[in-house]
């Protein structure tokens, strides 16, 4: 029986996905249990497997094309089973499915045939980190898919589609090393360094990652990135954003991380800080909540989001119940995390249900900034580098200590000045009592 492959929803809060890649062709055989698709959300990118074993009779939607959950995005059916009443009645009514420009027309319509709803399940997809640029030469055979004229596609990651985009690389002429022929990163990282006709005849200004001063360039942004844009502009647009900042000694950060560093252990500053301010957010629970209809839904658990700075733009994994972390498991966990995150390992789960956020550009020498809230949350706190200060000390000497800077965002419909300036005080005494801090 003919079944329909539906955009699947991958998360709570996902309404729409886009299409990164067909892994097989239309035509080609599927099996039960292997990936057909990948499918690109605002968090991450998924394998998604067929249940149903079959021919992929029918594309729907081509790749690149966004979707709402639950359309239509293909048919698989038998080889030789009649589905012409089904791909019509799902033609004519009104998905919102974009048919690859190669489709043929849909024919005259017949009585339409009650399709099975497929049920997909993702997995996620192993990204390697990015290897050093280069211009690369495809010197491998061609590729076991066909070239893009006769419509197959191309069995490539999306890590790989993006290394290839930037060194101007013609992925019909590389043969993968990965399963099922897909063409995988390494098989893009391996290749010789040496300009191939294609590269050269790309004007050096418009590939991506090649420019120079004075030289024009086009990024394209990654769905992932368009749609963070996205929301982050409503944020903006829509939150009315209060800030309020402090300056905190740094004196017991410093001294608790070198503690542990002569025990073997690692420890950052920024977990230290996240044990702080998940205490601080036991004793504030309206900051630990989400703003709905009017209202503050306090939450149960504190889940604080860690900002890191990936090769696929920002992602925020989050850590899970982090008041009953000790300060070694927030450390473990956030390494995993955001490891993860740059490898692109992470499942949907490990970016989800977040409560709070802390975005830190500290290391990387920020003095201080300001950030904008991740809604439905109600607040985000943004740290700054620990830096020397002469400071004045209690007989008016003078001395120099270690400070660094907080700001903290708040929704002013949640939240008001006075809330912030009492959250921050109390974040304030625990990180500069080491009797709170530990």
């Amino acid at each position: 029986m003919a079944t329909e492959v539906v955009m699947p929803k991958l998360g709570l809060t996902m309404e729409q996905g886009t299409i990164g890649a067909w892994l097989v062709a239309e035509g080609d055989e599927v099996k039960k249990g292997k990936p057909i698709l990948e499918v690109i959300t605002d968090k991450v990118t998924m394998d998604v497997e067929a249940q149903v074993s079959g021919v992929l009779r029918k594309v729907l939607v081509a790749a690149g094309i966004e979707v709402d959950v639950n359309t239509p995005i293909g048919v698989i059916a038998a080889a030789d089973e009649d589905i012409e009443a089904l791909v019509n009645s799902l033609s004519s009514g009104g998905q919102s499915a974009t048919t690859p420009a190669d489709a043929t027309p849909p024919p005259a319509p017949v009585a339409p045939v009650a399709p099975t709803p497929l049920v997909v399940a993702p997995v996620p997809v192993a990204q390697p980190a990015p290897p050093p640029a280069a211009v690369p030469v495809p010197v491998a055979a061609p590729a076991r898919g066909a070239a893009p004229g006769n419509g197959r596609p191309h069995r490539a990651s999306p890590k790989a589609r993006s290394m290839a985009a930037e060194r101007g690389v013609d992925l019909a002429s590389i043969s993968g090393s990965g399963p099922g022929g897909r063409i995988v990163s390494a098989d893009i990282s391996t290749l010789s360094p040496v300009v191939t006709p294609l590269a050269a005849a790309i004007p050096r200004q418009h590939v991506v990652g090649q420019a120079h001063v004075g030289e024009e360039s086009v990024v394209q942004l990654t769905r992932p990135q368009q749609i963070a844009a996205e929301r982050l502009t409503e944020s903006s647009r829509d939150v009315p954003h209060i800030h309020v900042w402090m300056e905190i000694s740094a004196v017991w950060l410093q001294q608790f991380r070198q503690g542990y560093s002569l025990e073997g252990k690692k420890i950052s500053y920024n977990d230290l800080v996240v044990k702080a301010v998940a205490r601080t957010l036991t004793e504030f629970p309206r900051f630990n909540g989400i703003y709905e209809n009017g209202s503050v839904r306090q939450l149960a658990d504190v889940n604080i989001g860690v900002a890191a700075d990936t090769p696929q733009g920002l992602l925020v994994p989050v850590l899970k119940d982090v008041a009953n972390l000790s300060v070694e498991q927030i450390a473990q966990e956030t390494a995993r995390l955001v490891d993860g995150a740059r490898q692109g390992r992470l499942g949907l789960d490990d970016l989800m249900g977040g409560t709070f956020t802390i975005s830190n550009l500290g290391m990387l020498g920020v003095s201080r900034f300001t950030a904008i809230i991740n809604p439905p949350q109600v607040a985000i706190l943004a740290i700054g580098a620990i830096e020397k200060r002469v400071v004045a000390l209690e007989n008016d000497a003078l001395a120099v200590r270690p400070y660094m800077s907080v700001d903290l965002a708040a929704d002013h419909r949640a939240l008001d000045g006075a809330m912030c300036a009492r959250f921050l005080g109390r974040l304030k005494q625990i990180i500069e009592t080491p009797g709170l801090l530990a």
